[in-house]
């Protein structure tokens, strides 16, 4: 069976070797940072697996199922880095992974394509999909914005911003819901857009690639052995960030800020900006603002669920750090997909302004 990889960075599927490295370093006690850095690089090339079977069984199922099934595995890494760090206690590192995560898909990896993408063209064209996705996006976190505020107040307690934080949730499941029967059902043909010409060519050979390299039987296998290994994997980065930001001078908000959100995302990243390459921005920025909206509206409130049932609450209470960096982020990204094209200077305004965060994030505890 040969697993079909992603494009020019086949490279990446020989970074599992870091798995059984990173084990044999916990059972030598070859010290934290070690450990954390070889799990980090195994979680890379274990969640492209993850999604490549996803893939191939999407497109077998098709239709609304096929999106679900995409949706509810394309965060399946970083899913499960979360749900471990909310059980070892480290609900700092999870926000600060959260809101990274976020931005992360929105100015660095949407930044990079739009700069690829628009290099040596005026401009590009986005999909109607990208532009709603902003707009669900934006308000989400208006919503998260609200455990925040409500903290401030002086009947703010514990045991109230755990409600507001559970009724946001619920909330914000809910319309994220709605969203897929309106997106995939109801009013799909809203979003059939005219594809170039160049691009049906493309996508047939791509779907040819992965029926000559996958059977369905073997996706599933795949799919089940790579969210094992996935969750071992996650085990470790979980259990040795908190010593390996010692260890490495980082203090754990940036390690959750900009490390865990690289490591949990780069087989999508590096799949977008393929496309990207490939002038395929408008699939590209689905990706980059799917993924954010998926985190913000389906991944946080399972997260918020998990810490009520395994007794380690988790609120939605964010820093004014990472507050200021999801709603100026979100503001900016859904201003320069507004009017459906977009340039190579867009992408540079998008990657400055995480540069920023980052650096701000780098010198600052959150």
């Amino acid at each position: 069976m040969r697993v079909r990889s992603l494009g020019p960075w086949r490279w990446l599927d020989l970074m599992v070797v870091a798995l059984p490295a990173a084990v044999a370093a916990r059972l030598l006690h070859s010290g934290s940072a070690v450990l954390f850095i070889l799990s980090a690089l195994a979680v890379i090339p274990l969640a492209g697996l993850v999604g490549r079977s996803t893939e191939v069984l999407a497109e077998t199922v098709g239709g609304s199922k096929g999106a679900l099934l995409n949706a509810t595995f394309g965060n399946m890494a970083e899913l499960m880095i979360a749900a471990l760090l909310i059980l070892n206690g480290e609900v700092a590192v999870l926000k600060a992974s959260i809101t990274g995560s976020i931005i992360g898909n929105l100015l660095l990896l949407l930044g990079v394509a739009m700069i690829v993408a628009g290099r040596g063209k005026g401009e590009v064209r986005i999909t109607a999909t990208s532009q709603v996705q902003s707009t669900m996006l934006f308000l989400s976190i208006g919503i998260l914005l609200l455990p925040t505020v409500f903290s401030f107040r002086p009947e703010s307690s514990t045991t109230r911003l755990d409600e507001v934080s559970w009724l946001v949730a619920l909330t914000l499941f809910v319309v994220y819901a709605l969203s897929l029967l309106f997106m995939l059902r109801t009013n799909r043909s809203l979003f059939r857009t005219e594809a170039p010409a160049e691009e049906p060519s493309e996508r047939s050979s791509d779907t040819e690639e992965h029926r000559n390299t996958w059977s369905v039987k073997a996706a599933v296998v795949v799919l089940a052995v790579a969210t094992v290994l996935v969750a071992i994997a996650a085990e470790l980065v979980a259990g040795s960030v908190q010593e390996a930001g010692t260890s490495l001078g980082l203090h754990s908000g940036f390690i959750g800020f900009v490390i865990l959100p690289l490591v949990g995302n780069a087989a999508e990243q590096f799949s977008a900006l393929a496309l990207a390459a490939k002038d395929r921005l408008g699939t590209a920025s689905e990706i980059a603002v799917g993924a954010s909206m998926q985190l913000a509206m389906l991944v946080v409130p399972v997260l918020v669920l998990l810490g009520a049932v395994t007794g380690h609450p988790f609120d939605l209470a964010f820093s004014p750090l990472e507050l200021t960096a999801l709603t100026v982020g979100t503001l900016l990204t859904r201003q320069l997909l507004d009017d459906g094209k977009t340039n190579w200077l867009e992408g540079v305004m998008l990657l400055g302004l995480y540069l920023s965060f980052a650096g701000a994030v780098f010198f600052a505890e959150i």
